[in-house]
């Protein structure tokens, strides 16, 4: 039986951040004092960054069920602020997470992947002209909007 995964656990690296800067890119995450876990995942040509949240506010994630996190907030994986790092100078050490979320994420990597799959595919049609009221809300504050020239959106 093939037990490779469809998604890897790292850190963003320093030059990531050096050329993602929060001045010029103000909704990616980034924090001095602690870097963020991503799930990398890889869709056509692209491999995105998931961030994984202590705090998720909003429905546009996957939130983890079985936390033992000591936090009483949301734990998840935010979709609305996934990055694309197709250069693997971009991606930096392997990450270790809670070991309930790490099950839990391997339990359900198909169905996040399938739904991360989707919101993509919703921003695409979204930055391509189909805006609603709530599209315009549920991507205010996406960072896929600095990935246009990879997601093959000519805005």
């Amino acid at each position: 039986m093939n037990t490779k995964k469809d998604y890897q656990l790292n850190y963003l690296s320093a030059e990531f951040y050096n050329k993602y800067n929060c001045n010029d890119y103000p909704e990616i995450e980034n924090k001095d004092n602690r870097p963020y876990m991503v799930v990398l995942i890889k869709i056509g040509n692209n491999t995105f960054a998931i961030p994984f949240r202590t705090n998720v506010p909003h429905g546009n994630c996957y939130k983890f069920k079985k936390s033992t996190r000591p936090t009483n907030t949301v734990t998840g994986l935010d979709y609305t602020k996934a990055v694309i790092v197709n250069d693997s100078k971009y991606i930096g050490v392997a990450a270790r997470i809670n070991d309930m979320e790490y099950t839990e994420l391997s339990e359900n990597s198909a169905f996040i992947i399938t739904q991360f799959k989707k919101f993509v595919s919703d921003y695409i049609a979204y930055a391509n002209g189909k805006k609603n009221y709530y599209a315009v809300k549920k991507f205010q504050f996406t960072t896929l909007k600095y990935f246009h020239k990879e997601l093959g959106i000519n805005v």
